[in-house]
């Protein structure tokens, strides 16, 4: 630890392992100015890290994930004898070194820590933090961005299994290295920015080179050939002022064994009402068996067409950090 970031004057928490929903950003064009900063989009997972004798990991949602990541264990050490919530992500790297949100899915679906631990040795993972939300028992959200991160890197050193991400000054340079890189954007921050506990804020916009988002699963299509006894495709939807709306399809992507997974996870979760508004018709509505929208997964497509369908959509696995409930569409 480089540095005793100073007792800000903010007020006490009583308890740092106390759930958190964490900040969101929204989609945008590049926004330009020296108010702003620019990180990496990373293709993870959402976790907030509580530390104080121990390491407590919780997803998005508020699940508790320490066991999935036996890597990071030891991450309480990084604050000393100081308290600490970190807001960051967790990553798995292809065999090009880029980040893989389907390479993290061997490891996001395993709540045994033994085998968590096995797995690791073959698929590893980093936490790439990038914000400070609690300190020795003091709620830093109400600071500017800045500050946080002033905090944050006078606090955390690198360590085995995590670092501190960058930020940059030049997000038009960010962008294009990104894009060189194949990988899924950038994010830009202003410097001034609260963080919004469990908010969707137009202070942190995510600048998208691929086209990927998270649908929410509403009902399968029958499998046939391979797939029978499994199932075709995924039925997907969204909400929209609290109508689920239907997005189409996606029937590519599945491994064998995430085939199988998914089957047994969505077969206790039939139900027999359509869920979408308005309700399938026609070939739509053929050979299908709707399911409780609780499940979310993310989808990479081409486009969208006129009628609201996805072109091309393959699958690229299940979210576990994302709630159902949250889940709208992005332009």
């Amino acid at each position: 630890m480089s540095g005793s970031p100073p007792v800000c004057t903010v007020g006490p928490v009583s308890q740092v392992s106390t759930p958190i929903r964490p900040m969101k950003a929204v989609v945008g064009e590049l926004p330009v100015g020296d108010d702003w900063v620019y990180e990496i989009k990373w293709d993870g997972m959402r976790v907030l890290a509580h530390l104080d004798d121990s390491t407590l990991l919780r997803s998005g949602n508020e699940i508790d994930v320490t066991d999935r990541f036996p890597e990071l264990a030891e991450l309480h050490v990084a604050v000393g004898d100081r308290t600490a919530i970190l807001d960051g992500e967790v990553v798995a790297l292809d065999d090009d070194g880029r980040p893989s949100f389907s390479a993290l899915q061997r490891r996001m679906h395993v709540a045994d820590r033994a085998e968590a631990a096995r797995r690791s040795a073959d698929v590893p993972v980093a936490y790439q933090v990038f914000d400070l939300l609690h300190f020795d028992r003091h709620d830093l959200t109400r600071l500017p961005l800045a500050d946080r991160r002033r905090l944050l890197e006078e606090l955390i050193d690198g360590g085995p299994a995590w670092r501190v991400t960058e930020q940059f000054d030049d997000g038009a340079a960010l962008l294009a290295h990104a894009a060189e890189h194949r990988l899924e954007g950038i994010v830009a921050k202003r410097l001034d920015s609260r963080y919004d506990v469990g908010a969707r804020s137009r202070s942190w916009r995510k600048v998208k080179i691929r086209r990927e988002q998270d649908f929410v699963v509403a009902g399968t299509s029958a499998g046939a050939g391979g797939r029978a006894g499994s199932f075709g495709s995924l039925l997907l939807g969204y909400w929209v002022d609290g109508r689920m709306r239907y997005a189409g399809r996606v029937g590519t992507g599945f491994s064998d064994v995430e085939l199988t997974r998914l089957a047994q996870l969505l077969a206790p979760m039939v139900v027999d009402t359509d869920p979408f508004d308005p309700p399938l018709s026609g070939v739509e509505a053929r050979e299908v068996t709707f399911v409780r929208p609780e499940v979310v997964v993310q989808v990479g497509y081409a486009e969208w067409s006129r009628d609201g369908r996805l072109r091309h959509p393959t699958y690229l696995g299940q979210r576990h950090d994302v709630d159902a409930a949250d889940v709208g569409v992005e332009p």
